[in-house]
This record gives C-alpha cells, structure tokens and sequence, in this order.
C-alpha cells in the first residue's frame, strides 16, 4: 500500500534529478523543500512560481497548487460573488481547477491526483496544466504585471539564497544562464540589481562581516 511519504519521495526524486536540456517540466532541475511529511514546496527557476504538492493518506491523493496575489477574504459579498463567477466559468479547462487556498481565501490553480495510479506522464500532465492555468488566471483578471514581477522577486529571493549559502558568482551566473535561460548580459544585469557585482566586492563584504 503506497504512503504519502513514500509518493512524496518519488516526486520529489523525480524533481530533483532534472536536467536542463529536458524536454519535458517534470524532468526539469526543480527546487525542492520539505516542510513535512505530507508537503513539498517546489519551484522551478525558470518559471519561478511556488507550487505546494499537498498529500492526504485518508483522500488517498495528491493535490498541486499555486496560489496567485487575488485575495478575495476582504471583499464584499457582491464583488466575492462576481469573482467566483468568472472563476467557474474558468473551470471548463480539464485537469485543471480553481480554488480558494489558506487562510486568506487566495485564488489558486489546483490538480488532484490519487496516490495510487500516479505516474511521471501524468504528474508532467499536471505541472503543465497548473502552468497553464495560473496564466489563463492572470490573463481573466488582468494582473499579468503582478504575476511577472512576482516572478522576478520569487527568483530575486532563490538567487539571493544561493548567495547566502556561499555559491560564487561565477556559479550564480551558470545557474541564471543555463537553469534560468537567461542570456549572459541580462544575467549580469540581475547580479548586478541584487549587489553582486564582482569578485572582489564579495572579498570585501566578507572581510566586513567578519570584522563587525
């Protein structure tokens, strides 16, 4: 009988051992975290958005979200229900579904999958549909600036952690190139909104935080 940790371990496996020259998103370099037995947190750089794999042993299923910045816990009761209106609408689309996720009521693309028949084709199946989904969202509501400058900051953020955790900048200019796609001028570039500018000025922050 298959767990939730063991399904979670295979996808997580499946994540973590990408390739950049893929063809398809599941056989992609992800990122991976694990907040616990029953959830990952994956983001793929490329597309920078978190997607929190969620799994319930009594459900006997996965379930794939992605929360988006819509959040409706605020509004009032006849702009709610336009909302879920056109939400519902949107959810002829297969796979694929709207949702309401946490605490604040934010609206979501989510794909649920049993446990049991899960398969790398139809996890791919899903990443792909979740994708999909989140930019017919953006597109039905008007905030594709906000989901791209969320994407900008979510790779802000990863970048950043790298950093923090002693990659040189030579390896964070691989990993913008070669993982992200970016072109070697533009890479430059980021390094350089974020303060990463030269070897040397990583020299020197150092020095400066030994010395403090």
């Amino acid at each position: 009988m298959v767990s939730c940790p063991e399904i979670l371990e295979q996808l997580a496996k499946w994540l973590k051992e990408g390739r950049p020259d893929a063809n398809n998103l599941v056989d992609f370099p992800w990122e991976i975290e694990r907040p616990s037995n029953d959830t990952i947190r994956a983001i793929h750089p490329r597309f920078p958005v978190e997607i929190n794999i969620l799994c319930s042993d009594e459900a006997e299923s996965i379930r794939a979200v992605i929360a988006t910045n819509i959040i409706t816990i605020n509004m009032d009761n006849p702009t709610r229900v336009k909302l879920y209106r056109r939400l519902l609408r949107l959810n002829n689309m297969p796979f694929a579904k709207y949702i309401l996720f946490g605490e604040e009521d934010s609206v979501a693309v989510a794909v649920d999958l049993s446990i049991y028949s899960l398969g790398k084709r139809e996890f791919n199946d899903a990443l792909a549909f979740l994708i999909s989904g989140l930019v017919s969202v953006a597109k039905e509501f008007g905030i594709e600036e906000e989901l791209y400058q969320s994407m900008i900051n979510e790779l802000a953020s990863l970048v950043a952690k790298h950093f923090e955790e002693g990659w040189s900048r030579e390896k964070l200019l691989g990993y913008l190139v070669n993982i992200v796609g970016m072109n070697p001028k533009d890479a430059e570039e980021f390094l350089r909104n974020l303060g990463i500018k030269a070897p040397e000025d990583l020299i020197s922050r150092a020095r400066d935080t030994i010395s403090m």
